[in-house]
């Protein structure tokens, strides 16, 4: 039996996935701010187990609660994979540094940094006694490699994530039974983020430009290909020893 931990399932490529396993009739713990509806009914009509939380990734101190519980509901005699795919994440607040509220610069890192290493952290704590086989995948950008003007919080975060990635990778290796980990770049993909981007003013976001010319040449990947991208990985031999990978090229 395996079991899915999914952040971000409201939209987009988390959406895409949590539905690509729903059909697959496999257990799903769905974390996101709103309460995707569709996934609710896709899971009554295919007769899969779903279970959804409706929380904010800032209220980070709710995190470990949640994973406690999902932890709960697996049944050690019979798992054979569980996972945890953080891709929930924000842009937001978009604009040059000394411009830009302080809170916001705040929740953006709760977000994108905090909540998934808190959520890494209680999945590999709680997963060490399962004798099944246990990955994490990080949803990363390209942004993590090269900066953008106006997405400093959004580059130094992923950037962070990658990181993170990297070295629990190297913690893992003298593990008997490791935690795979990977985090993979998926590129430009057509999700409400990419929306976020062309709608965005250009004095905050300078390349603006670039991004609606890859929309209007129709050159955005389908949120669909990409989840089916990540989750064939999940079942191939890729080494998952703390990899940076981007989906692209694979």
């Amino acid at each position: 039996m395996n079991y899915y931990i999914v952040t971000g399932t409201s939209s987009g490529i988390g959406e895409a996935i949590a539905k690509k396993l729903i059909h697959r009739k496999e257990k799903v713990f769905c974390i996101s701010r709103q309460i995707n509806e569709s996934l609710k009914a896709l899971a009554t009509k295919n007769h899969s187990g779903l279970w959804y939380y409706q929380t904010d990734l800032t209220q980070t101190a709710k995190l470990p609660v949640i994973v406690k519980e999902i932890f709960s509901f697996i049944d050690e005699n019979e798992v054979a994979n569980v996972v945890l795919i953080n891709n929930a994440g924000t842009l937001e607040p978009l604009g040059k540094s000394g411009s830009l509220n302080t809170g916001l610069i705040e929740n953006h890192f709760k977000t994108n940094v905090i909540a998934p290493a808190i959520l890494i952290n209680e999945f590999i704590r709680l997963s060490e006694r399962l004798n099944a086989k246990k990955t994490i995948v990080n949803i990363s950008s390209g942004a993590a490699s090269t900066p953008y003007a106006g997405w400093s919080n959004y580059c130094a975060a992923k950037s962070a994530l990658d990181m993170l990635t990297r070295t629990i990778g190297e913690e893992q290796k003298s593990k008997e039974n490791p935690v795979r980990i990977f985090s993979v770049a998926p590129g430009i993909v057509d999700t409400k983020m990419q929306e976020t981007i062309r709608n965005t003013n250009e004095e905050l976001f300078p390349m603006k430009q670039k991004f609606e010319k890859l929309y209007a040449e129709n050159k955005l990947s389908k949120a669909d290909d990409v989840a089916d991208k990540i989750i064939s990985l999940l079942f191939s031999d890729f080494p998952f020893t703390g990899d940076v990978t981007d989906l692209r090229n694979l």
